[in-house]
């Protein structure tokens, strides 16, 4: 058994949903997620760097992080990134996420 994946963030709540999505979709890598000024909405890189736009409110930075979550679900099993999944799964993470936090 290998250590203890990580889940990192500069900020408590991007901290939180990464961590709840973290656990559903099962990853195993090490996972950072940086709020930051960005023009897009987020980004998510093969190495398990997300990077979240700091402009969003609230609920659409929780979906933009369940949707780079996917991302990096699936640079982690497959290597490539689909949208049409992380799309049809965002909503889904995002209202677990809200039922249990909330």
């Amino acid at each position: 058994v290998g250590l203890m994946a990580t889940v990192s963030s500069n900020d408590a709540q991007a901290l939180e949903v990464a961590v709840f999505c973290y656990n559903i979709l099962e990853l195993e890598e090490d996972i950072e997620v940086v709020i930051k000024p960005l023009v897009a909405d987020g980004y998510c890189y093969s190495d398990g760097l997300i990077e979240i736009a700091d402009h969003l409110e609230q609920s659409d930075k929780i979906m933009a992080i369940c949707h780079e979550m996917v991302h990096a679900k699936q640079y982690e099993s497959v290597g490539v990134a689909n949208e049409e999944e992380a799309y049809a799964k965002e909503l889904h993470l995002q209202q677990e996420y809200i039922k249990h936090y909330t």
